[in-house]
């Protein structure tokens, strides 16, 4: 005789019932979405994870600028100050009042001697004027302007003696100009200007003549403009000119 053997049955325990739809039926219980992570939020997890594991390093030193731009600058300066130095204008010197003197043959018609003081030294200007005391009408001839140092005494250390420029020289009578500055030359001792002129109508004529020049002072290194002079129109012995 044949024996089967069965499972004990189980009996079903209590069911929460379904929820029913509109037409009686039991509808579906509503099913549960996982979370889904973005990649920025795995890239930042990432990023985290990472920084707890590797300690964080410590910033590169920044490399020291070499010194060679303050070695081109040094250099630079260097040499603007040697062409300074070397374009100075040539310093004056002191001549006393040899060129000044009425016995001089550059003091014929006029001389003249005057102090001035500036921040740079205090100094005195020689004029000299020369020419013929006699000249045909209508014919040319020249007067001749020269400009020279009597003394110096500069301010201080720094400042080495001053030189000139002229910049303009005229003839004038009576207020009128009559000529003007020809040409110049540096005669080492001073500076000569050259007027040339000629007078149509005989007579004796009492001319002046004026003079412009610029200063400058030659310092240690380099050199300043000082000031621009203006002489007083300087009167000039009678000339007579001739038929």
């Amino acid at each position: 005789m044949w024996m089967s053997s069965e499972e004990p049955s189980k009996e079903p325990g209590p069911e929460t019932p379904a929820p029913e739809t509109d037409e009686g039926t039991p509808a579906a219980a509503p099913e549960v979405e996982e979370p889904v992570s973005t990649p920025e939020e795995e890239l930042s997890a990432e990023e985290e994870y990472e920084e707890l594991i590797e300690p964080e390093k410590p910033p590169k030193p920044r490399k020291k600028r070499g010194h060679l731009g303050a070695i081109i600058t040094v250099v630079v300066i260097l040499i603007i100050l040697v062409v300074w130095t070397i374009l100075s204008p040539r310093i004056l010197p002191s001549e006393g009042k040899t060129y000044v003197e009425e016995s001089s043959d550059y003091a014929t018609l006029a001389n003249f001697t005057g102090s001035h003081t500036s921040w740079a030294a205090n100094t005195t200007w020689g004029i000299s004027v020369s020419g013929p005391r006699a000249a045909n009408a209508s014919e040319p001839f020249s007067l001749s302007v020269l400009v020279t140092k009597v003394s110096e005494k500069p301010s201080n250390f720094w400042f080495r003696g001053t030189s000139i420029s002229v910049t303009n020289m005229s003839v004038l009578r009576n207020g009128t100009p009559l000529a003007s500055l020809t040409n110049k030359t540096d005669l080492g001792f001073g500076l000569l200007g050259t007027l040339n002129l000629s007078i149509a109508d005989p007579g004796v004529y009492s001319l002046q003549v004026t003079v412009q020049f610029m200063v400058y002072v030659d310092m240690r290194i380099g050199f300043l403009p000082v000031e621009k002079i203006n002489l007083a129109p300087l009167d000039l012995k009678t000339i007579i000119i001739n038929p």
